[in-house]
C-alpha cells in the first residue's frame, strides 16, 4: 500500500508530467497466528508527500494478509513551488496482499505476498489560454513482494522488492492541454517495474519508528516520466500473541 500504496501522481516538470510515484513497501515481519501490525507514514518524492496506512494480520501460522493505503499530492519543491494554486495534482492508491511467511533461521523471517492495488490520479492546472486543464486516470498494479528480514527485540532491518504489473485505464484529459499529453499515456499505459527497499525499524519491543527507502526501476520504458524513488518515516505497532502470554 505508503501501501501500501505507490504512489501514482501526475506532476508537472516544466512542459514534461510525471504519471508514477511508488508507495512504501509493506513488511510486516510475520511470526506467528494471531499477530496483528499496524504503521501510520509520512512519505516523500522530489514532487510530491503523502500520508500512508499499512495494516497486516496473520491468519494462520504461516499465511498473513494485509491492506494498505497512500494519499499523496504535489510537494512544495520544483516546479511547483511558488504555483501551488494554480497547479493541483493528487493521487491516492488502495492495495490488498495476501502471502506466506516462515522464520527462517534465528531472528530471520522469510515473507513474500501477492498484491493487488487500484488507484486513481487526478491534476488540475491553470493556464492563462484556456483556464483550468483537467486529467484524470484510474490504473491497477498486480505483483509479487518477497522479503528477508533481521529481527531483534528493538531493532529490525528488511531487504525487499517488488516486481509488478502497472496499467492505466480511463485516461481522460483537454487534447490540447500543454502540461500532460493523453495521447501519450494511452499508448504507453502498460509497464514492468522493479522496486527493491531497505527498511530500518528501532524502538520498543511493540512500537517502533520506521524508516525506508523505495527505488523504482521501470523494466519496460525507462524513459516513462516518474519518480525514481521515494523515502518514508513513520511509525509501526506491533501485538503479536506470543508476547502476551509471557
Amino acid at each position: 500500500m505508503k501501501t501500501i500504496i505507490f504512489l501514482i501522481a501526475v506532476l508537472s516538470l516544466g512542459c514534461s508530467p510525471e504519471y508514477y510515484v511508488p508507495n512504501s513497501q509493506n513488511v510486516p515481519i510475520m511470526k506467528a497466528k494471531g499477530q496483528t501490525n499496524f504503521g501510520v507514514a509520512y512519505n516523500e518524492s522530489e514532487y510530491t508527500n503523502g500520508f500512508e496506512i499499512q495494516t497486516a494480520h496473520a491468519i494462520s501460522d504461516y499465511i498473513a494478509l494485509q491492506f494498505n493505503g497512500d494519499w499523496v499530492k504535489n510537494g512544495n519543491g520544483g516546479y511547483l513551488s511558488d504555483s501551488s494554486d494554480d497547479y493541483k495534482a493528487t493521487g491516492r492508491i488502495l492495495e490488498i496482499g495476501a502471502g506466506y511467511f516462515n522464520k527462517i533461521a534465528h531472528h530471520f523471517v522469510f515473507e513474500t505476498y501477492g498484491l493487488l492495488c487500484f488507484g486513481k490520479l487526478d491534476l488540475k492546472n491553470y493556464t492563462d489560454e484556456s483556464g483550468y486543464d483537467n486529467f484524470s486516470a484510474k490504473f491497477n498494479r498486480i505483483g509479487i513482494q518477497p522479503s528477508i528480514s533481521y529481527s531483534r527485540k528493538y531493532f529490525s532491518t528488511s531487504l525487499s522488492s517488488r516486481l509488478v504489473h502497472l496499467k492505466y485505464k480511463d485516461i481522460n484529459g483537454d487534447d490540447n492541454a500543454t502540461n500532460y499529453d493523453v495521447a501519450y499515456l494511452k499508448a504507453n499505459n502498460a509497464f514492468w517495474l522493479f522496486e527493491p527497499a531497505l527498511t530500518i525499524r528501532a524502538g520498543l519491543e511493540n512500537f517502533k519508528l520506521q524508516l525506508q527507502y523505495v527505488y523504482s526501476l521501470n523494466l519496460t520504458d525507462s524513459s516513462f516520466p516518474q519518480q525514481k524513488d521515494i523515502i518514508s518515516l513513520g511509525v509501526k505497532i506491533n501485538i503479536d500473541p506470543t508476547n502476551l502470554k509471557k
